[in-house]
Protein backbone atom coordinates (compact mmCIF):
# COMPACT_ATOMS: atom_id res chain seq x y z
CA UNK A 1 0.00 0.00 0.00
CA UNK A 2 2.93 2.68 0.78
CA UNK A 3 4.82 1.87 -2.36
CA UNK A 4 1.66 2.70 -4.73
CA UNK A 5 0.39 5.82 -2.83
CA UNK A 6 3.98 6.39 -2.84
CA UNK A 7 4.17 6.06 -6.75
CA UNK A 8 0.50 8.11 -7.22
CA UNK A 9 1.80 10.95 -4.83
CA UNK A 10 4.72 11.49 -7.29
CA UNK A 11 2.34 11.75 -10.32
CA UNK A 12 -0.06 13.97 -8.19
CA UNK A 13 3.25 15.90 -7.27
CA UNK A 14 4.27 16.10 -10.56
CA UNK A 15 0.99 16.91 -12.07
CA UNK A 16 0.58 19.74 -10.03
CA UNK A 17 3.57 21.00 -11.33
CA UNK A 18 3.02 20.87 -14.64
CA UNK A 19 -0.12 22.57 -14.27
CA UNK A 20 0.72 25.62 -12.16
CA UNK A 21 3.80 26.28 -15.04
CA UNK A 22 1.57 25.17 -18.20
CA UNK A 23 -2.04 27.37 -16.91
CA UNK A 24 -2.62 30.32 -18.86
CA UNK A 25 -4.63 31.66 -15.74
CA UNK A 26 -4.23 30.08 -12.26
CA UNK A 27 -7.64 27.80 -11.84
CA UNK A 28 -7.53 28.05 -7.94
CA UNK A 29 -7.93 31.26 -5.34
CA UNK A 30 -6.27 32.30 -2.48
CA UNK A 31 -7.39 30.18 0.32
CA UNK A 32 -7.77 32.95 2.37
CA UNK A 33 -10.29 34.34 0.33
CA UNK A 34 -12.33 30.74 -1.34
CA UNK A 35 -15.69 30.63 -1.18
CA UNK A 36 -17.40 28.20 -3.10
CA UNK A 37 -21.30 27.39 -3.31
CA UNK A 38 -22.91 25.00 -4.75
CA UNK A 39 -27.32 23.73 -4.52
CA UNK A 40 -28.61 20.30 -4.67
CA UNK A 41 -30.30 19.46 -7.98
CA UNK A 42 -28.18 21.75 -10.04
CA UNK A 43 -24.95 21.36 -12.35
CA UNK A 44 -23.45 24.69 -11.38
CA UNK A 45 -21.05 25.84 -8.94
CA UNK A 46 -20.14 29.62 -7.53
CA UNK A 47 -16.49 29.96 -6.60
CA UNK A 48 -15.60 33.35 -5.74
CA UNK A 49 -18.66 34.64 -7.52
CA UNK A 50 -17.62 32.82 -10.90
CA UNK A 51 -19.90 30.43 -11.89
CA UNK A 52 -18.64 27.34 -13.57
CA UNK A 53 -20.11 23.78 -14.06
CA UNK A 54 -19.46 21.37 -11.30
CA UNK A 55 -18.51 18.28 -13.66
CA UNK A 56 -17.67 20.00 -17.09
CA UNK A 57 -19.39 19.05 -20.30
CA UNK A 58 -21.71 17.09 -18.17
CA UNK A 59 -25.04 17.63 -16.41
CA UNK A 60 -24.14 15.95 -12.87
CA UNK A 61 -25.71 17.45 -9.99
CA UNK A 62 -24.65 17.10 -6.18
CA UNK A 63 -27.30 14.36 -4.63
CA UNK A 64 -28.29 13.01 -1.15
CA UNK A 65 -27.68 9.71 -0.06
CA UNK A 66 -28.25 8.80 3.57
CA UNK A 67 -28.04 12.47 4.45
CA UNK A 68 -24.66 13.12 3.41
CA UNK A 69 -23.98 15.02 0.08
CA UNK A 70 -21.98 13.49 -2.76
CA UNK A 71 -20.36 15.42 -5.52
CA UNK A 72 -18.43 14.69 -8.37
CA UNK A 73 -14.99 16.23 -7.06
CA UNK A 74 -12.61 16.62 -9.40
CA UNK A 75 -13.63 20.08 -10.37
CA UNK A 76 -13.95 21.26 -6.60
CA UNK A 77 -10.99 19.85 -6.05
CA UNK A 78 -8.82 21.74 -8.79
CA UNK A 79 -10.45 24.88 -7.57
CA UNK A 80 -8.69 24.23 -4.16
CA UNK A 81 -5.40 24.22 -5.90
CA UNK A 82 -5.21 19.90 -5.63
CA UNK A 83 -5.29 17.30 -7.41
CA UNK A 84 -6.99 13.98 -7.90
CA UNK A 85 -5.84 10.46 -9.53
CA UNK A 86 -8.71 7.53 -9.93
CA UNK A 87 -7.02 3.77 -9.74
CA UNK A 88 -9.49 2.01 -11.91
CA UNK A 89 -8.39 -1.73 -10.77
CA UNK A 90 -8.63 -0.99 -7.15
CA UNK A 91 -11.99 1.56 -7.48
CA UNK A 92 -9.84 4.23 -5.39
CA UNK A 93 -9.96 7.79 -5.56
CA UNK A 94 -6.51 9.57 -4.33
CA UNK A 95 -7.03 13.53 -3.47
CA UNK A 96 -3.91 15.35 -2.65
CA UNK A 97 -4.15 19.10 -1.22
CA UNK A 98 -0.58 20.63 0.09
CA UNK A 99 0.23 18.22 2.57
CA UNK A 100 -2.76 16.15 3.12
CA UNK A 101 -3.57 12.96 0.72
CA UNK A 102 -6.89 11.32 0.71
CA UNK A 103 -8.02 7.87 -0.76
CA UNK A 104 -11.29 6.79 -1.07
CA UNK A 105 -12.85 3.73 -1.95
CA UNK A 106 -16.12 3.36 -4.21
CA UNK A 107 -18.88 1.29 -1.78
CA UNK A 108 -16.36 1.36 1.16
CA UNK A 109 -17.15 3.41 4.50
CA UNK A 110 -13.30 3.39 5.35
CA UNK A 111 -10.92 5.75 3.68
CA UNK A 112 -7.20 7.06 4.61
CA UNK A 113 -6.40 11.08 5.57
CA UNK A 114 -2.87 10.82 5.59
CA UNK A 115 -2.26 7.37 6.18
CA UNK A 116 -4.93 7.47 9.17
CA UNK A 117 -7.76 5.21 8.90
CA UNK A 118 -10.85 7.15 9.19
CA UNK A 119 -14.92 5.70 8.80
CA UNK A 120 -17.36 7.25 6.35
CA UNK A 121 -21.26 7.99 7.08
CA UNK A 122 -21.62 7.23 3.71
CA UNK A 123 -19.06 5.46 1.32
CA UNK A 124 -18.28 7.13 -2.04
CA UNK A 125 -20.50 5.81 -4.82
CA UNK A 126 -20.79 5.95 -8.87
CA UNK A 127 -23.98 7.13 -9.34
CA UNK A 128 -24.59 7.47 -13.79
CA UNK A 129 -20.86 6.42 -14.41
CA UNK A 130 -19.85 9.37 -12.91
CA UNK A 131 -17.85 9.07 -8.85
CA UNK A 132 -19.52 10.72 -6.41
CA UNK A 133 -17.88 11.35 -2.84
CA UNK A 134 -18.75 12.50 0.55
CA UNK A 135 -18.38 16.75 -0.02
CA UNK A 136 -18.39 17.45 3.64
CA UNK A 137 -15.84 14.61 4.91
CA UNK A 138 -13.19 15.62 1.73
CA UNK A 139 -13.86 19.66 2.96
CA UNK A 140 -13.08 19.34 6.09
CA UNK A 141 -10.52 17.00 6.20
CA UNK A 142 -8.36 19.14 3.69
CA UNK A 143 -8.86 22.02 6.29
CA UNK A 144 -12.74 23.57 5.01
CA UNK A 145 -15.39 24.83 7.30
CA UNK A 146 -18.50 22.95 5.28
CA UNK A 147 -21.81 24.89 5.90
CA UNK A 148 -25.72 23.05 4.96
CA UNK A 149 -28.74 25.92 4.49
CA UNK A 150 -31.32 22.99 4.54
CA UNK A 151 -33.90 25.46 3.45
CA UNK A 152 -32.37 26.34 0.08
CA UNK A 153 -30.47 23.10 -0.38
CA UNK A 154 -27.25 24.92 -0.79
CA UNK A 155 -23.48 23.79 0.47
CA UNK A 156 -21.05 26.47 1.10
CA UNK A 157 -17.53 25.70 1.67
CA UNK A 158 -14.55 28.73 3.00
CA UNK A 159 -11.68 28.89 4.10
Amino acid sequence: MKKITLIILTFIISTLCMTSCSAAEPQNVSASDFTLTMKIGEPVMTVNDIKKEIDPGRITTPVIINERTLVPIRALIEEMGGAIAWEEDTQNVIIALGKDIIILTIDSTTAFVNEEAKTLDTAPATINDRTMLPIRFISENLGYKVDWNENEQLITITK
